[in-house]
């Protein structure tokens, strides 16, 4: 039977709707009893442990690492999924990013087990450009387009490829790769590949071909821990202090720059599963925004 364990002490943003079926039972767990959670994993003969832990928010990152040695632990846990659902770049890249460090104590541990383990790299989700007009568990993030205000502040010189995932979609590829014999180290599941410049385009078009406000941040202004700043990255700073996220969008725009966030068409899952219909960026931008 499938089940979900949790400690729900996210912001209501992160959490699914009081009443909503999740089709799953939800077991409450505490992240910080080892022992504990062997026993839950064990319990509910769970074989392949899908975190979901937010690593981007310090202090999380103790809880993956002890979910990580409960799994090695547990005598039906054979998988893991590793919360990174983004991109998982050479360990370097993560000294970047304010809680970059929870990623690689992740990763270090499960080195350490004979789990089979892996990430998935899926880009940014798209549905971040569609807010709030699309249906979602994730909270608002402004990063390089400003769909609400009409602006964007590139990183580069707009010509690197960018890769884009609505979480529904995303979950269907989750499913799927379940039933693969063996799991590598990385697993790559796109919505949609476009440079930013063709992105922008796009969201000029859904919003009814008025021009964006465009800037272009180069990769020496980045290494400064510096973008230009969107209107609409002022919302989030209630929980994201506007340094943390400069600091933050400077990081993912060098990273953009790299080309770390253009995956190689040939390790694509979308590959092995024609079959998962996933949303392009045009789709989901017409459908939230036509008429707005």
């Amino acid at each position: 039977m499938p089940s979900r364990t949790t400690r729900d002490t996210r912001p209501s943003s992160y959490r699914a709707p009081d009443g909503v079926d999740l089709g799953a039972p939800v077991i409450g767990v505490d992240y910080e009893d080892v022992d504990a959670l062997q026993t839950v994993l064990e319990q509910y003969e769970i074989n392949t442990v899908i975190s979901t832990l937010a690593l981007h928010i310090i202090g999380v990152g103790q809880a993956q690492i002890n979910l990580v040695k409960a799994a090695e632990k547990s005598q039906p846990t054979k998988r893991f999924v590793t919360g990174t659902w983004a991109v998982q770049p050479e360990i370097k890249w993560f000294d970047l990013l304010p809680y970059g460090f929870q990623h690689v104590a992740s990763y270090t541990e499960l080195e350490k087990t004979h789990l089979e383990w892996t990430a998935f790299n899926v880009g940014w989700f798209l549905e971040y450009y569609a807010m709030p007009n699309v249906e979602t568990y994730i909270p608002q993030s402004t990063f390089v387009v400003d769909m609400a205000n009409k602006h964007a502040s590139i990183p580069g010189d707009g010509k690197q490829k960018m890769t884009f995932t609505y979480t529904k979609d995303l979950a269907k590829f989750v499913v799927a790769a379940l039933e693969l014999p063996k799991w590598e180290r990385n697993i790559y599941a796109i919505g949609d590949k476009l440079t930013w410049d063709e992105f922008v385009k796009i969201a000029e078009e859904a919003r009814g071909g008025e021009k964006f406000t465009v800037t272009y941040d180069n990769v020496e202004k980045l290494r400064t821990g510096k973008v230009t700043e969107l209107p609409g990255q002022a919302a989030s700073y209630s929980y994201l202090p506007k340094e943390s996220a400069q600091r933050l969008f400077s990081a993912f725009g060098i990273w953009v720059t790299e080309g770390i966030f253009d995956f190689p068409d040939e390790k694509l899952l979308n590959k092995q599963f024609p079959d998962v219909k996933v949303t392009t960026a045009r789709e989901m931008l017409q459908a939230a925004w036509k008429g707005k």
